[in-house]
């Protein structure tokens, strides 16, 4: 497995209040569980601490724009190396 470091933008970073994580895995789809799961003890940490706060939903590949080391994902099986550098946002919108 690969040692990579995925950062978190927008919405992501906010409602997970997860900045940066290093995570293992595989492939590109292979990192949304050890996220999520890292997700989930930030959101335990945080929520003894502040018991109104609410759960965030799951990171998914579906809801995300996904970048590797600075150039777009466009497969959800592209392989990872480690020290790769996973930027994962939502995708933007306004009005």
């Amino acid at each position: 497995m690969a040692e990579v470091t995925v950062k978190l933008f927008g919405v992501f970073r906010s409602d997970t209040h997860l900045a940066s994580e290093v995570v293992h895995a595989d492939s590109v789809i292979d990192l949304f569980v050890p996220l999520n799961d890292r997700v989930d003890e930030v959101f335990a940490e945080n929520k003894a601490l502040n018991p109104a706060l609410e759960k965030p939903d799951p990171i998914r590949w579906k809801d995300a724009v996904v970048y590797v080391n600075g150039e777009k994902c466009k497969h959800k099986n592209d392989k990872l190396s480690d020290g790769d550098e996973i930027w994962i946002m939502s995708p933007a919108s306004g009005g």
